[in-house]
């Protein structure tokens, strides 16, 4: 399979507004794992479901990943459920190419 040209970060919207004026975007993983969390369109809302069921305090950027100027590395997730993107180092905003507020219509809004 090759890689998609886009990729989906899942934020909280505190963790966004916080670096409104930065060239770029980080969190907490990247120092804590070394890497931030992605997924591909088809893992996104499985994502979703899983790790940010219930919360309304969150927004998906929408990543070109030809943009990028860091290391984008798919890797096995822990449960087995397909290799997933990370980002291993602070995403340039000039490659978050839509922020999309919740709540999400994936038929229409984000791919």
């Amino acid at each position: 399979m090759a890689a998609p040209q886009f990729i989906y970060h899942i934020a909280s919207i505190s963790d966004w507004d916080k670096q409104a004026n930065n060239k770029v975007y980080s969190i907490e993983t990247l120092d804590e794992e070394g890497f931030i969390h992605c997924s591909r369109y088809e893992q996104l809302d499985a994502t979703l479901k899983r790790f940010f069921d219930g919360r309304e305090d969150i927004l998906v950027l929408k990543i070109d990943s030809k943009l990028l100027n860091i290391p984008l590395i798919y890797e096995a997730a822990d449960n087995g459920s397909g290799f997933f993107p990370h980002a291993f180092g602070p995403i340039q905003k000039n490659a978050i190419v839509e922020v999309i507020p919740f709540p999400f219509d994936f038929s229409k809004q984000i791919k």
